[in-house]
């Protein structure tokens, strides 16, 4: 038996349970009464017996250490969302509970967390990306053999006051008028964004060797160029789902990535700043007045991902299957083009309503028309 009974200096009787594993002791504890400690020791040699034993020890290493081992094991994810991890962990994880044993961190403090957030004035969507980075923390935590447990997995992310944004969409008319508004040969990027659809990211990830003809006219999506969220770098990445894929060239393009692409080689980027390298939203934008120019045609609030939404309004609109409409934007499946974009095939609805309740009139019409005949030769 190695639950071995002793007296404390102050006269009282305790009991320490130990328990080895291959002849190593891997954990003890003391318990005042001898019953509980034989429980224990029984619950811990089952744990091992079972493969669900962990050692109580490596829990108590600050979650500072496990994060930092975890922030080195996401080398493999995009840059920028690792920034974003990053930034999250140590703006609002690390100075609540960088210094706590992880396995002392409990559902409880993990929820009030999230509530004094939101509470501090964080947006809501911030705060459930916060739980989203504490999950994937804990989750790792767990897989190191730190706890158990994820004790973040049951907390909810808050809710109340969050707001889905609507996107908004321009008419071919407003696009015209916006491109016209913007200042300086920029104003290209306008007609690009809107009939093409390209995330930001895309278009300045186009390079003169992506343009393509075959089978048709169009460009060959396959890098982007992101902006570090923390120092604002550019760097080349992949694609959003890492798939190359091509989107076709409506007429109006054809001649605007022509003019782009005169007199450079294929490896020169499409749309350069003006001193050279990829273009950056935020000096596009500049460069274009772009503040200036939504204002000018009663568009405030437009962002410029707005004119990725032009665009799958302007494909479905015009008839398009939303399996086109999801290639040229890149979504992983059509249930998620339509889950999107959905609501703006409504027009079509009530047309398709005016159509089939014009025939059926005309049935119904044709039937009234059949029956007076057929009284007519009843009666003569």
């Amino acid at each position: 038996m190695s639950v071995q009974r002793y007296t404390t200096a102050e006269g009282k009787v305790r009991y320490r349970a130990r328990v080895k594993h291959h002849g190593r002791e891997v954990a003890t504890r003391v318990f005042d009464r001898k019953r509980d400690a034989e429980t224990w020791e029984e619950d811990q040699k089952r744990r091992l017996r079972m493969g669900e034993w962990f050692d109580p020890r490596r829990g108590r290493v600050a979650l500072s250490v496990v994060a930092a081992d975890w922030l080195e094991s996401r080398q493999t994810i995009k840059k920028n969302s690792l920034a974003l991890e990053t930034g999250i962990w140590r703006r609002h994880i690390e100075p609540r509970f960088g210094k706590a044993p992880v396995a002392s961190i409990t559902s409880a403090e993990i929820s009030s967390w999230v509530g004094r957030m939101v509470a501090d004035g964080l947006s809501p969507s911030t705060a459930a990306r916060s739980l989203g980075v504490f999950r994937r923390l804990l989750a790792y935590a767990v897989l190191d053999g730190r706890v158990t447990a994820n004790a973040a997995a049951g907390v909810k992310p808050p809710t109340a006051g969050h707001i889905k944004r609507e996107g908004q969409f321009l008419s071919r008319d407003e696009i015209a008028a916006l491109s016209a508004a913007c200042s300086s040969e920029y104003r290209d990027v306008v007609w690009v964004l809107a009939l093409a659809g390209l995330r930001w990211a895309e278009l300045a990830g186009l390079k003169v060797g992506d343009r393509v003809k075959v089978p048709g006219e169009g460009l060959r999506l396959q890098r982007t160029v992101m902006s570090n969220v923390a120092t604002g770098s550019l760097f080349e990445d992949t694609l959003k789902n890492k798939r190359s894929r091509t989107v076709p060239l409506v007429a109006e393009l054809v001649p605007i990535i022509d003019k782009w692409c005169e007199g450079k080689k294929a490896g020169d980027w499409i749309f350069h700043a003006p001193k050279g390298g990829p273009l950056s939203e935020p000096n596009w934008k500049r460069s274009v007045g772009w503040s200036a120019a939504i204002k000018k045609i009663d568009r405030p609030t437009l962002r410029v991902h707005d004119l990725r939404h032009t665009c799958a309004s302007l494909w479905l609109g015009a008839g398009a299957d939303p399996k086109v409409v999801q290639r040229i934007l890149g979504h992983a499946s059509a249930a998620m083009t339509m889950d999107l974009y959905g609501h703006l095939i409504d027009n079509n609805l009530w047309d398709s309503a005016k159509r089939v309740g014009g025939s059926l009139g005309a049935s119904e019409a044709q039937t009234e028309t059949r029956t007076d005949e057929d009284e007519d030769e009843s009666a003569g």
